[in-house]
């Protein structure tokens, strides 16, 4: 088994880019989305509103271990339990880890822009942000070591590996080249977030969109060169931890 994912194959002309693939690869998504949905749904009704908005963390920690389950689950089915092709194992040049720290540093900063550029222009403190010391190592540990981790395992270990599996074509801009599996992904990976356009300004929202597809292509892009999931889990996680941090700190300045 090669350390890099196959991008090439010999059948290429025998599996090119095919619908029917990629709505097995949407129905996958939701039945995730809708595990992890509903576990949040019962999370909240159990905690209440006023624990919910003190520590929200405790119902996502809850949502996305269910959406992990059912992403290891359509790995195992699909893959016969080699989790090796689908991401899990070490990165083939070591290199990746470095420019993922790298990135996932700039992610966060980019990500806090954005995010909170009003928070930022009127000197509020951003919701869902209290500086209780449970509140704060709760959300800090989720996005910065779980959150990310999950997301990667179900965006890019199981979908973007399923579609490369099953269809063939590439993308290309110069020198860079994609499989086509990577940007599909890409696409749903921006329209499992688009309930931010009723939770967040327009203008917050719509950037979102933006980052999390220029980031989505980076990571399936570390994923297709390495053929470890472990560049982007370090690069998503580390954007979120940053970004968290950050948002804390805007908490407390402005509080």
């Amino acid at each position: 088994m090669p350390d890099t994912i196959s991008t090439e194959p010999s059948d290429r002309a025998s599996r090119p880019v095919r619908f029917v693939p990629i709505l097995a690869a949407i129905g996958i998504l939701l039945s995730a989305l809708v595990v992890d949905s509903a576990i949040i749904v019962m999370a909240l009704r159990f905690m209440g509103k006023a624990t919910f908005a003190s520590t929200p963390w405790k119902a996502l920690y809850f949502g996305h271990t269910g959406m992990l389950l059912v992403a290891l689950f359509w790995i195992g089915f699909l893959g016969r339990w080699r989790f090796r092709e689908f991401g899990f194992k070490a990165p083939a040049d070591h290199k990746y880890l470095w420019i993922a720290a790298v990135f996932g540093i700039f992610f966060g900063l980019v990500m806090t822009v954005v995010d909170y550029a009003h928070n930022i222009a009127m000197h509020m403190p951003p919701d869902h942000f209290s500086l209780s010391v449970t509140n704060v190592i709760g959300l800090l540990s989720f996005e910065g070591f779980y959150a990310g981790t999950v997301e990667e395992i179900l965006f890019r270990g199981l979908l973007v590996t399923f579609l490369m599996q099953r269809m063939s074509g590439r993308i290309r801009l110069g020198g860079f080249s994609l499989h086509i599996a990577g940007v599909i992904v890409a696409v749903l990976f921006c329209l499992s977030h688009v309930a931010s356009f009723w939770t967040e300004s327009f203008s917050a929202a719509a950037g979102q969109q933006i980052y999390a597809f220029v980031w989505a292509i980076i990571y399936a892009y570390w994923l297709e060169k390495s053929g470890s999931l472990l560049p982007s889990i370090i690069g998503h996680n580390l954007g979120n931890l940053i970004e968290d941090v950050l948002a804390f700190a805007i908490a407390w300045h402005w509080s």
